[in-house]
């Protein structure tokens, strides 16, 4: 039995590099996504503003600028809300707003705007600010506390008050031996205060296209089967050809992909109070979208295999990889932006952006109209693709 399953792994060549080159793969690709999310590679996209234009403000600019680790948005807005509008509506990751006077201690001038969904940006985007404030504008903090050990002890004498700002001077040569100013930022919730909701109406379109994947890929590899065992040569001979075995499994799965996603928002919705009956519409056509692409990436994938176990792994692949770096799995902001980019290749990206805008931000259809454009796309190519294979190797 070792010997012939040997072989048959060997014999075919298909199977043999895909059991074999396609580990080493999956495990680059994993690789990149955890090794970019301990925050050396997790490069946030930040919104920035603020309300005074002040050398102070500029220079934490230019370090916010200058930090590697970031990716802050050209221009700087004036004005809080629109800061908070870029983040709701996911151009930016995070937002910082700089609200007030950096070296006033009566207030936290800072505020992060933060996605209740994207809870980790905020605290990174606060840790990074912290200490960028600490290297590069040190006296922050020492002005902040300098007024209120001032009143303590009844407020300085003028020459005391020319020596704290000769020494609130020389800070900045010597950055390294000071941390930044308590209450110096605050974090804000975007949207609703509390980050629940926010998270599992994202993870549950996460879980839904994941599953849709898995489903379309296990039920489309049937044609395999059919192909193997004479049927599909029996129902070539009618009218219709092969087109009409391809097209009744894509309604199939179509159709089955909606009721396995109905269960799941059911689920969330009883449990977990997330509201799909207000935006019924904009999540049905949703669903519709995402249930025919992958039924239509699963069936261009089992008409391009010749056997079931090639079939198994590029199904697996396609699943894995595409839950990764599409968000099913790690929300892709946490990605370096090489793999951010490489994401928007999958259906899960699309999907999971259409879900939590309708879902969470309200948003109306036209506004997730690109997403679901794009669902329809890798739907139609897939259903394209495995016509024409399959009339191809009915011909053969």
């Amino acid at each position: 039995m070792l010997r012939v399953m040997a072989l048959s792994v060997i014999r075919d060549r298909g199977a043999l590099a895909l059991a074999f080159l396609l580990p080493p793969i999956i495990f680059i690709i994993f690789a990149a996504i955890f090794s970019g999310s301990n925050g050396e590679e997790m490069r946030l996209h930040v919104a920035y503003g603020a309300e005074a234009d002040t050398p102070i403000t500029q220079r934490l600019e230019a370090a916010l600028r200058d930090d590697i680790s970031l990716r802050v948005i050209a221009g700087r807005l004036s004005d809080r809300d629109d800061v908070a509008r870029m983040v709701e509506t996911g151009r930016a990751d995070v937002g910082l707003f700089v609200s007030g006077d950096l070296e006033d201690g009566a207030s936290s001038p800072i505020i992060v705007l933060v996605d209740p969904a994207k809870v980790i940006a905020g605290a990174s985007l606060s840790g990074q600010v912290q200490n960028l404030i600490a290297l590069n504008l040190p006296e922050i903090g020492v002005s902040r506390t300098a007024p209120l050990i001032g009143e303590l002890v009844g407020g300085f004498r003028p020459e005391q008050k020319a020596q704290l700002d000769a020494a609130l001077a020389a800070i900045s040569d010597d950055a390294a031996s000071f941390d930044a100013a308590p209450g110096l930022i605050t974090l804000q919730n975007i949207g609703s205060a509390t980050s629940s909701g926010a998270t599992i109406s994202y993870y549950a379109g996460a879980v839904a296209i994941l599953f849709l994947l898995f489903s379309a890929m296990q039920g489309a590899a049937t044609l395999i089967e059919e192909r193997h065992s004479g049927i599909v040569d029996r129902i070539a001979v009618g009218p219709a050809g092969t087109d009409v075995v391809v097209l009744g499994k894509f309604l199939f799965l179509t159709a089955q992909g909606v009721l396995q996603v109905g269960l799941i928002f059911l689920v969330a919705a009883m449990i977990y109070r997330v509201d799909v009956t207000h935006h019924l519409g904009e999540w049905l056509l949703t669903t519709l979208s995402a249930s025919a692409a992958t039924a239509g990436l699963g069936l261009a994938v089992a008409s391009a295999c010749t056997s079931k176990q090639q079939a198994q792994t590029v199904s697996t692949f396609v699943v894995l990889v595409s839950s990764a770096i599409g968000g099913s799995m790690v929300p892709r902001f946490m990605m370096p932006p090489w793999l951010q980019d490489v994401g928007w290749y999958t259906p899960n990206a699309w999907a999971i952006e259409a879900y939590h805008g309708i879902l969470w931000r309200g948003e109306p259809l036209k506004t997730v109209a690109p997403e679901l454009a794009w669902l329809i796309c890798i739907a139609t190519v897939g259903v394209i693709l495995s016509l024409v294979i399959s009339r191809l190797r009915l011909r053969l």
